[in-house]
């Protein structure tokens, strides 16, 4: 929807049913989009992508902790802390606001204020699962891991209307233009991982990660307006992409009540086939490029603590700072001479903190802050809170996270030279996302 202003707008039964269902669940999430992104990360992919619902509840920290066969992500070495079979499956929506306002002055040129020029609400969809596996007892603990997840979304829509802001128009407010703008498409990673505890205070991993999937970006519109011809044209990219990459990582435990981790995931490049096609009104056929394209993403940094005091029942610290430099990035799109958009170094903190009652109960809340690789003054806040109950021999858990942005983007499409237009528009982001989990010990 868009709307335009002024001139521009447990028992063993009870066991077997979970597993059917679960079995059913997994099968028919195969097909599931991803979650949706901010306009300036549908370029090159989300900088927050969903795991499990336990896990962004608490703001996806865990460097220094056990997360399951998500630790072949977040940091292998803790895997050695799979004591028993492990399995996390998850399900989330993701809802998406963006407005877009632009600035509204009086006769005298003074400004009145920023008024909406357009508004779009979507949806979006995902999942993700995890499974961990001891190999080899104590004393050197050694365990698989495995995970699928999504890496980089590329998810975003953008409609709007043109209107005639002629007032003597017949019709009135007549549409113009119908204007569509979508990004579909994500990165996923198929992560295997070993671990092994090396000492009693040390531990070490090492997992292989796949990422595979890929990006269509259509551009389309619609002239409804032929006075002076059909400007109508529909331009689409497609791209298949797939990689590989390795991440490794250390786990220490200088104290009792206190976990240290650091962990490194080496640069993913992912290349495929590209089709670029442009379709204009009038055109009896569409003009189509094809070859092949990379992007070569920055390597990843990871620092994180845990501190476990002396409470019962027991509460947990976390803290994890992750360390990326997008102006790295190369993109062979972009060629030799080619222009080169703004990317920089991110910083990323995230806080976490779960307290278990005494009925089997986790409580979770997490906070995460983290800067925009694509804008210089767009930083993210994202609210995540979470529960977990038992539940089928598990525990079932529910996590919500809201996040925040603003920024000052171009204009998607441009306008008339009749239309009143700055050269950007204020744009403010909603994200809410809604998770669902379930995890099981065997």
């Amino acid at each position: 929807m868009t709307t335009r202003a002024t001139k521009i707008q447990a028992g063993a039964s009870c066991r077997a049913a979970s597993r059917l269902a679960l079995a059913g669940l997994l099968l028919s999430l195969a097909g599931l989009p991803a979650g949706a992104v901010p306009q300036i990360e549908s370029t090159y992919g989300g900088q927050s992508p969903w795991y499990t619902a336990e896990l962004n509840a608490l703001s996806v920290s865990g460097v220094a902790q056990y997360r399951g066969g998500m630790s072949t992500i977040l940091n292998p070495a803790g895997l050695a802390g799979a004591a028993v079979p492990r399995l996390d499956l998850g399900l989330n929506a993701s809802h998406h606001e963006e407005d877009r306002f632009q600035p509204l002055y009086d006769s005298f040129e003074s400004l009145v204020d920023d008024v909406a020029i357009a508004s779009n609400q979507n949806t979006w969809w995902g999942y993700g699962f995890a499974g961990a596996l001891p190999l080899i007892a104590a004393p050197l603990p050694v365990s698989v891991g495995v995970s699928l997840a999504d890496r980089y979304p590329f998810a975003y829509r953008f409609e709007e209307e043109l209107r005639d802001p002629d007032v003597f128009s017949d019709p009135r407010d007549r549409i113009l233009e119908e204007r569509l703008y979508e990004v579909t498409g994500t990165l996923r990673q198929l992560s295997l991982g070993l671990g092994a505890g090396l000492f009693d205070w040390l531990d070490a991993g090492v997992s292989l990660h796949y990422a595979f999937g890929e990006r269509t970006e259509r551009k389309t519109v619609r002239d409804n307006a032929l006075g002076d011809g059909d400007q109508s044209y529909d331009d689409q990219d497609d791209w298949d992409l797939s990689g590989t990459n390795l991440s490794i990582g250390l786990q220490a435990q200088p104290h009792q009540r206190v976990r240290l981790g650091l962990a490194y995931e080496t640069r993913l490049t992912v290349d495929g086939d590209h089709a670029s096609s442009a379709f204009a009104a009038g055109d009896s056929a569409a003009t189509v490029l094809t070859g092949e394209e990379s992007l070569r993403y920055p390597a990843y940094w990871r620092f994180g603590g845990a501190f476990y005091p002396r409470s019962d029942p027991r509460t947990v610290f976390s803290v994890d700072v992750i360390y990326a430099d997008w102006s790295e990035l190369e993109d062979s799109r972009w060629g030799a001479d080619g222009d080169r958009p703004f990317l920089q170094e991110v910083w990323d903190v995230r806080l976490g903190l779960q307290h278990t009652f005494y009925n089997g109960t986790d409580l979770r809340f997490g906070f995460r802050r983290y800067d925009s690789y694509a804008d210089p003054e767009g930083g993210n806040s994202v609210f995540g809170a979470g529960v977990g109950f038992p539940v089928l021999a598990g525990q079932l858990s529910v996590s919500l996270e809201l996040n925040k942005l603003q920024s000052r983007l171009g204009h998607i499409f441009g306008y008339p030279e009749d239309f009143v237009a700055e050269a950007t528009a204020r744009v403010d982001d909603l994200h809410v996302r809604l998770g669902l989990g379930w995890k099981r010990e065997f």
